[in-house]
């Protein structure tokens, strides 16, 4: 059997939902049941043919973790650098610094 490895908190994760909603978010924890994210964003298509990112639930309230429950989840992975660098610029405000070495 294989056995998957635990997230790490902070960890920026996509998930893709059994609704078909794809979801990025930052782990907070992650129980045998279900994930704590913290201020989960959708992904939308935008008329120009990007991606853009909204906030899900609306009405949540976003300071606080928001349990997912790992039934309702069809796959997993920790997200790609780029889409997590955005994501991270649009939840903290602050802009990632690129290119340094």
């Amino acid at each position: 059997m294989l056995m998957a490895t635990k997230y790490n908190i902070g960890d920026v994760v996509t998930f893709k939902l059994t609704s078909g909603e794809e979801i990025i978010s930052r782990i907070a924890e992650e129980t045998d049941t279900s994930y704590s994210i913290n201020k989960p964003m959708a992904l939308l298509n935008t008329a120009n043919g990007g991606l853009g990112m909204m906030p899900v639930p609306i009405s949540a309230d976003q300071s606080k973790p928001i349990q997912l429950n790992k039934h309702a989840v069809a796959f997993h992975s920790k997200c790609q650098q780029d889409l997590a660098s955005q994501y991270m610029e649009k939840t903290t405000g602050l802009t990632l610094a690129t290119g340094l070495v």
